[in-house]
């Protein structure tokens, strides 16, 4: 049985949490708290096994209140909050960074047709959440390099990296991508899945944490060294080759796996076009959108990573990848950056 606590200022919203959870047969809601200072104090007391955790509240906020459980008594929170604006988008990246696992959008009601993937999306969120043990620790500031990378690896040279990630993805994001040198000298494109709302706000966000500079991927747009592209809301992307140059294409064709935009799309597309060429990264995530287009990508024999099992938030995705014998090496999450760095010597 899984144990949750509801944290929301809002009596009503309290209640439709409460009942959504309370309808699924291995959640039991062990609590509710009105603001961030009792979710504190019931945290320590109660000890649950996943907190949902709006942002704005009186007395405390969720980012302070998340910051505070995260150093005392650690465990896995899911932000679920409104999207009333810059205030609450800013403070959502701030609650990943805190410690917040994933940002999800608050349901407007239970009944409503549309809330349907939205609900569904919460509790299977909340009951991945609850098996990960989360831990005091911060990953370090330094960044090493991957040691015994394949000599032949460092004479390749590469067109572009392609990367995947979901549940635990902003935060390993942020850091591979602020440890990168403001000269890459590949493209990065990459899909992130996210509560649609909340992209633009992102890739605004960490473009002030990283030396890359950080896009929301625009249709035709050319791709150049330095630069990562993320695939906005609702939109798969591509890349297509025009005479001698990588160019972004979005599209709006069936969701892969559940998703759109899809990381197996993109890592198709990447196999398609740049073949033995292609660099790919697959993050930490639930689900297994993106093992299938990493098997396509190692099939044209690119070089494929993926984030190891110690560092990944959820293995879903990196180990469902590695059943399929898709993966070329595994790389803990504080030497991707390293491991990137050291491939791609050759492709300046």
């Amino acid at each position: 049985m899984i144990r949750l606590m509801i944290v929301d200022d809002s009596p009503t919203e309290t209640l439709i949490l409460k009942r959504l959870f309370e309808s699924e047969s291995d959640i039991e809601v062990i609590a509710c708290a009105k603001d961030g200072l009792e979710a504190i104090k019931l945290a320590e007391k109660l000890h649950p096994d996943v907190i949902t955790m709006d942002i704005i509240m009186p007395v405390v906020g969720g980012v302070e209140a998340i910051k505070r459980i995260m150093s005392t008594c650690p465990v896995p929170i899911v932000v679920i909050s409104s999207r009333l604006g810059d205030e609450v988008l800013n403070a959502g990246f701030r609650a990943l960074e805190a410690g917040a696992l994933a940002v999800l959008d608050k349901p407007v009601s239970i009944t409503s047709p549309e809330s349907k993937y939205q609900l569904k999306n919460l509790v299977s969120t909340v009951r991945a959440m609850a098996e990960i043990k989360v831990i005091k620790r911060r990953f370090a500031a330094t960044v090493p390099v991957a040691n015994k990378i394949d000599n032949s690896l460092k004479q390749r040279h590469f067109e572009v990296v392609a990367i995947g990630a979901s549940a635990g993805g902003p935060q390993a994001l942020k850091l591979i991508l602020a440890s990168l040198p403001e000269n890459f000298p590949l493209p990065i494109l990459v899909v992130q899945h996210m509560t649609r709302g909340f992209m633009q706000g992102f890739v605004e966000w960490l473009d002030n944490e990283t030396p890359l500079k950080i896009n929301y991927a625009k249709h035709n747009e050319i791709v150049r060294s330095g630069n990562v592209y993320f695939a906005p809301d609702d939109h798969h992307l591509e890349i297509a080759r025009q005479t001698s140059q990588l160019v972004i294409k979005l599209t709006q064709k069936e969701p892969s796996n559940g998703f759109r935009p899809s990381v197996s799309v993109l890592f198709n597309s990447v196999a398609k076009v740049c073949g033995d060429r292609s660099l790919a990264v697959l993050l930490t995530g639930m689900g297994r959108d993106g093992a299938d287009g990493m098997l396509e990508i190692k099939h044209a024999n690119g070089h494929t990573i993926v984030q190891d099992q110690e560092s990944a938030v959820v293995f879903g995705m990196p180990g469902i990848a590695l059943s399929l014998n898709a993966v070329d090496k595994v790389v803990s999450l504080e030497q991707i950056a390293g491991y990137l760095v050291s491939v791609t010597k050759s492709s300046h």
